[in-house]
């Protein structure tokens, strides 16, 4: 479902509202990325999944080059890139959604689920 025009989601309970960017408006807050460059964030994973993907990522970097797999970020942002569109398609009419410089710490509350 699309977000009607001038939706704006109710922020997070702690979240700071100035790291979002503000409807109407196209930019987000701070710096706009430099496109295809890479930045290093924590994120966690099941252990079963990680050490499937660092095995297939070992492997096809040594044994299968054609595979294009250099390293365990050449499994991960293509999964995430086709996450994303997903998303944007069911949930935002296809359009990318507003950009957010920064994501409010930890997790959501059991409310927000």
């Amino acid at each position: 479902m699309a977000q009607p025009p001038g939706f704006a989601p109710e922020p997070a309970p702690g979240a700071d509202v100035n790291d979002v960017a503000e409807p109407g408006r196209e930019e987000a807050t701070g710096p706009t990325p430099l496109a295809g460059r890479r930045v290093q964030r924590t994120v966690n994973f099941s252990q079963d999944i990680l050490e499937r993907a660092r095995a297939a990522a070992t492997y096809l970097a040594a044994y299968e080059p054609s595979a294009g797999v250099r390293s365990l970020a050449d499994i991960v942002n293509p999964a995430v890139a086709d996450r994303v569109t997903e998303l944007e398609r069911e949930f935002n009419g296809g359009k990318p959604f507003r950009p957010v410089y920064r994501m409010p710490p930890g997790r959501p509350s059991q409310a927000a689920r």
